[in-house]
């Protein structure tokens, strides 16, 4: 069996390095797509327009490239991409995204914790140690990022819309709040990880700027941050945060995915 890896990040580069320390037929070559019943396509794949980010360079994809593949194709992204979802039902290929199993989710926010606290420890002046952090959402992500960071004696907030999080969230060692009360005036940094624009001039304008932003969300994000940088907050958006830290571990939980579904063949 050959495997197709695009290694668009330091996370693939690893897959495609691990894959082949295993002892499976590995190529990068997009000519030898067609040969492939394993094919990773990268963080997100192909997007509506056919365009492709492969290695370090993009490239469209015809039609000719789904209609050649082998029977029972499997087609792998980090990200979900409806738009492969439903190539692969014209196509008849069988689309996986990695962060749509609970356990792959589970272990990449871990991963994120750990390059937030390295991103943090590496570009701050003072210490995590009882500085005051609010975590924007609880989600995997966010929950991961509390549990580090009370860990290290912060002083954690965490804003959410739902009081039924409440309890979890005292469990591991952090102060609930309602995303509507947010109130930035005594905040050293701000992590955000919802994907929807929360945070508004009126809460940086009460906040000092010597405040640290850090979005970990997609796009819309959840900071202006045209109107951060403006105000002179370190306003930051840190996407993918697995293909900068801790990339080889992310690169063996991909390869265990595929080496799993190349087990049940």
């Amino acid at each position: 069996m050959l495997v197709f890896v695009n290694h668009d990040d330091l996370r693939g580069q690893e897959l495609m390095e691990e894959l082949i320390r295993r002892g499976y037929y590995v190529t990068d070559e997009w000519s030898e797509l067609r040969f492939c019943q394993m094919i990773y396509l990268g963080m997100k794949g192909i997007d509506r327009k056919n365009h492709l980010f492969l290695h370090r360079e993009t490239v469209i994809v015809k039609d000719d490239v789904w209609k050649q593949l082998q029977p029972h194709t499997k087609i792998f992204t980090i990200v979900h991409n409806d738009y492969l979802e439903v190539l692969a039902k014209q196509y008849h290929f069988e689309y996986v995204s990695f962060l749509d199993n609970d356990y792959f989710v589970d272990q990449n926010s871990i991963l994120t914790a750990e390059g937030i606290i390295a991103y943090l420890i590496s570009h701050r002046r003072y210490p995590l140690y009882h500085s005051q952090v609010h975590v924007l959402g609880y989600g995997h992500c966010g929950k991961a990022i509390v549990k580090a960071l009370s860990a290290l004696d912060a002083s954690v907030h965490v804003a959410v819309r739902n009081c039924h999080l409440f309890d979890d969230i005292k469990q591991n060692h952090a102060n609930p709040y309602f995303l509507q009360e947010m109130d930035l005036s005594s905040c050293d940094i701000l992590i955000n990880t919802i994907p929807a624009q929360i945070v508004t001039p009126e809460h940086l304008d009460k906040a000092h700027t010597h405040m640290m932003i850090l979005d970990i969300a997609s796009y819309p994000y959840g900071v202006d941050h045209h109107y951060a940088l403006s105000k002179g907050f370190n306003s930051v958006i840190l996407p993918s945060i697995p293909s900068k830290y801790a990339y080889g571990y992310a690169g063996k939980m991909m390869a265990d995915y595929i080496e799993g579904e190349i087990n049940h063949e």
